[in-house]
């Protein structure tokens, strides 16, 4: 005899109390088959704006040929809406449903801080406790880094994903640890600036395991998922771990929709929930089950920076604002995955919202939801003016095209601006190598990406080249043309094979006519594109170091998410 849980009344609401006994025969099939296409399309009665309304949001996804989202949405605590549009699983036409189980990506955040916080509460640590006393073989023991700075992504420590990445280096727990542990070098002094780090919060996940003798899927399930019936709920730390109703991950180019591979990593991302299940985990902050009032409260309080500036953001959580409310909130995003939970504390309202596919942008459709349940309270949004795009001539978009250095001296920096389409497009690969759109304003002017609020393109005077000015809420910064154009023969001093302590990886530096190519291990030739005399684009950006006598002995690697990696010359390639 097996003991089915059936669920009665609005969706999700599960009445463990309610239990019906069916034969392990054929029946069962039958009825459990019933049980979940009555799931499948049931919708909750909205406390509040139309469901049809909402509805209208997922439109465009909620069809059989497409990935799509699941959405859930409470009010004080109680859940007055949730539902699936489009689908889990294409190749197996099975739709989205509140019960389908997706990744979480950095939403897993909070969850890894939770486990810290608990394991603090119970003595086993302090969030102030050096890096060095948990992982064995911490080289760095200079600068001091404690859990409360990974916690607040205020270590500044180098990202452990791009590193593990310009190593030629796989994705796991272990091998994040070791990378990590071996680093001398840090991007800033911890605690003097807010950089989102991935990497740190793997590294709690690992240290998780190191204290409580548990793994973290393990322990969250045994200390915030069970108590919290989150039972759709667990980390997922191993490719051969079956979880009932998991979603396919989708990623949408210019050829279709392609299923993407699951990384097994966690600790930054890991988490496979519902919606449904993370607003049970809302919930908690507001009728604490798992950790106490005041550890909560820790959570939701923004971490200062040693200057005494707050940042936006608490232990897992960052803390905003939205039309004139606060916001408690964290998004995730990677491969095949793309989501959103946010909760608005003034006014009891939460809203959950998974998607698989992360060509769907999770924060603007919670946004809308929340301009629904919330009209009566947001601040008015201003009218907004049509956007008239400029007409700009072949001559002007030219005019602007090129290679430019920053010219600050805290980090280097690049920006190239190109023709496509009839319009301007952005690369750096200091920041991450991938194009970015700029929406031309007039012949001198763009509006940038995420971060950048306007470039102004600075015709070339007397006694200064073409420039860019850029603005953003960061700051300023310069950058000035470039025109570095070496010979062969020019490059054939840089040829030769580099070692990395840190990342215990050889590079090997080749010069062909063609230009510059690195070689990772493993890995075919990248061609390095010349950038300023004995600097050159790739990886990030490379630069060739001389000694006394102009032989060159180093190279350093300068990315946003790690900056100064040394590589030491070992010989030329014969």
């Amino acid at each position: 005899m097996n003991r089915l849980p059936i669920r009665f009344g609005q969706c999700g609401d599960t009445f463990h109390n309610w239990r019906l006994r069916v034969q392990t025969t054929g029946h069962t099939l039958v009825l459990t088959t019933f049980v979940i296409a009555a799931l499948g399309g049931c919708k909750q009665p909205s406390s509040g704006p139309s469901s049809t309304l909402v509805d209208q949001f997922f439109a465009e996804y909620n069809n059989p040929r497409s990935p799509g989202c699941s959405v859930a949405i409470s009010r004080n605590g109680a859940i007055v809406y949730e539902h699936g549009y489009g689908m889990a699983d294409l190749e197996w036409n099975i739709p989205i449903t509140p019960t389908t189980v997706m990744g979480a990506a950095s939403i897993s955040k909070q969850f890894t801080a939770m486990s810290i916080l608990l394991l603090a509460q119970s003595g086993k640590l302090s969030l102030d406790d050096d890096l060095s006393k948990y992982v064995p073989d911490w080289a760095d023991h200079e600068h001091h880094v404690t859990l409360r700075h990974l916690l607040t992504h205020t270590s500044g420590l180098r990202e452990g994903f791009t590193l593990l990445g310009v190593a030629g280096q796989s994705q796991s727990n272990e091998a994040m640890e070791r990378m990590l542990a071996r680093q001398h070098g840090m991007n800033t002094p911890a605690g003097t600036e807010f950089v989102y780090n991935n990497g740190a919060y793997n590294l709690l996940g690992s240290i998780v395991k190191r204290v409580s003798g548990q793994s973290l899927r393990d322990f969250a399930e045994a200390n915030i998922f069970r108590a919290l019936s989150m039972s759709h709920t667990q980390f997922r730390d191993d490719a051969a771990l079956l979880t009932s109703n998991r979603a396919a991950g989708y990623t949408a180019d210019e050829h279709g929709v392609h299923a993407n591979p699951e990384a097994v990593v966690v600790g930054n991302s890991g988490l496979y929930t519902t919606p449904h299940d993370l607003l049970l985990w809302e919930n908690n902050f507001e009728n604490p089950r798992v950790g106490t009032p005041d550890l909560l409260a820790e959570m939701q309080k923004p971490a200062v920076l040693n200057n005494g500036k707050p940042t936006e953001y608490g232990i897992g959580l960052f803390l905003l604002n939205y039309r004139g409310q606060r916001t408690v909130e964290h998004s995730g995003g990677g491969s095949g995955i793309s989501a959103n939970l946010i909760r608005y504390p003034d006014q009891k309202l939460a809203i959950a919202l998974q998607c698989n596919s992360d060509a769907i942008n999770p924060i603007v459709l919670t946004k809308k939801i929340a301009d629904l349940y919330l009209a009566d309270v947001l601040t008015k949004l201003p009218p907004q003016p049509t956007p008239v795009r400029p007409t700009l001539s072949a001559a002007d978009l030219s005019s602007v095209a090129g290679l430019y250095r920053g010219v600050s001296d805290k980090d280097p920096s690049d920006l190239r601006v190109s023709v496509g389409d009839g319009k301007w497009i952005g690369h750096s690969f200091f920041r991450d190598g991938s194009d970015f759109e700029l929406n031309p304003v007039d012949a001198r002017h763009a509006r940038g990406p995420a971060g950048v609020r306007m470039l102004e393109f600075i015709p070339a005077g007397p006694g200064h080249p073409r420039a860019v000015h850029v603005k953003g809420p960061a700051g300023e910064a310069d950058f000035e043309l470039t025109a570095y154009n070496p010979q062969p023969a020019e490059l054939r001093p840089f040829e030769g094979q580099y070692w990395s302590d840190e990342l215990q990886a050889l590079y090997t530096v080749l010069a062909r006519d063609s230009g510059l190519m690195l070689q990772l291990p493993g890995q075919a030739p990248i061609p390095l594109q010349p950038f300023e005399r004995d600097a050159f684009l790739g990886l990030g950006i490379l630069t060739f170091i001389r000694d006394a006598h102009g032989a060159v002995t180093e190279l350093i690697l300068d990315h946003s998410s790690v900056r100064k990696l040394t590589f030491r010359r070992m010989r030329p390639v014969q």
